[in-house]
Order: structure tokens, then sequence, then C-alpha cells
């Protein structure tokens, strides 16, 4: 804990560290990140409603009905 409260205060050589270029890195990864989740997302949910339509029993009217 001790460390944690030292760290904190001792902020002001980190913040001097973070630089516009590493701001940019950081977002453009973020950007891509969130990006592919989005896509994969999309895949997974096209591919289960493939395999529903095919299957017939896992599609939300057998479930329900």
């Amino acid at each position: 804990m001790v460390g944690g409260v030292v760290k904190a205060v001792s902020a002001k050589p980190v913040m001097m560290a973070i630089t516009f270029g590493s701001i940019t890195n950081v977002m453009i990864y973020a950007a891509a990140s969130a990006g592919v989740g989005y896509v994969v997302k999309k895949a997974l949910d096209k591919l289960f409603e493939r395999l529903s339509d095919r299957d017939g029993s896992n599609s939300k009217a057998s479930k329900h009905g």
C-alpha cells in the first residue's frame, strides 16, 4: 500500500513521460481492437443464425414455443 501511495505522489515524472505520440498509438490500438471485436461478434452472430436456421432446434421460436 505504501508503494502505491509513493507512486501516486510521484506521478509527475510519469505524466511527463506521456507524449502525444504514445497517446495516439493507444487511441489507434483501442480503435482497431474495438473494430476487430465488432467484426468478430457480427461474424459469430451470422454463423449462429445460419446454424439455427439450418437446424431449427436452436431458434428462438422453438425455445419459447
